[in-house]
């Protein structure tokens, strides 16, 4: 149940919005291939929705969703080497976009490559700061906080983000996504993407 639970809080992360407040343009035809692709994730048949992330990948170069998208599929498949790759397409569509740094760190630590994966918190946790400093949404303040105290924990800094969690669950008190991430440290939440049944 935790594998799940981490698993999705996961994924979440990674698909956060970047908060720039910029709005993105995407080809429509890439978007409905992408949400058809998800259709087939859903009833499980990922063979049918690669096919159709890399047609809307065809489609449109700067939507990134079906690189995220297929990040889902190769991890769940134990293909972390093509999770990565597709990881890093995403950054370097989206360098804004913190969550796929964090996401691309993790990936790079699981498969043994920890220099890379500190460069990928490094860069997280700037970004999070950036937007953290330049939101005025007050949700959107604290989802940051605590993705980038989840980044201080992936770095080596335990105690630093331990304590912007609990000051995060002051806050919130009833959070319980906090309450999850407080449970579980850095070898915690690697293995639970590279976990096999």
């Amino acid at each position: 149940m935790t594998r799940l639970i981490i698993f999705n809080l996961i994924l979440i992360l990674l698909v956060s919005c970047s908060g720039k407040g910029k709005k993105e343009v995407y080809n429509p035809k890439a978007i409905e291939l992408n949400n058809r692709g998800i259709g087939w994730m859903k009833i499980s048949n990922p063979d049918s929705a690669l096919i159709l992330f890399d047609k809307a990948i065809a489609m449109d170069k700067t939507y990134y969703m079906p690189h995220s998208n297929k990040i889902g599929i190769y991890i769940s498949k134990k293909e972390f080497d093509k999770a990565l790759v597709e990881s890093e397409m995403v950054v370097q569509i989206k360098p804004d976009l913190a969550e796929a740094w964090n996401f691309t760190g993790m990936l790079h630590e699981g498969l043994g490559d920890s220099v890379a994966a500190k460069k990928c918190y490094q860069k997280s946790i700037e970004l999070f700061d950036q937007r953290i400093s330049d939101s005025k949404n007050k949700e959107q303040i604290y989802a940051s906080r605590l993705q980038r105290a989840f980044c201080l924990i992936l770095l080596g800094k335990e105690r630093e983000g331990r304590e912007e969690m609990k000051k995060l669950q002051a806050e919130k008190p009833n959070d319980l996504i906090i309450d999850q991430f407080m449970q579980m440290n850095k070898k915690d939440f690697i293995n639970e993407i590279f976990k096999t049944e």
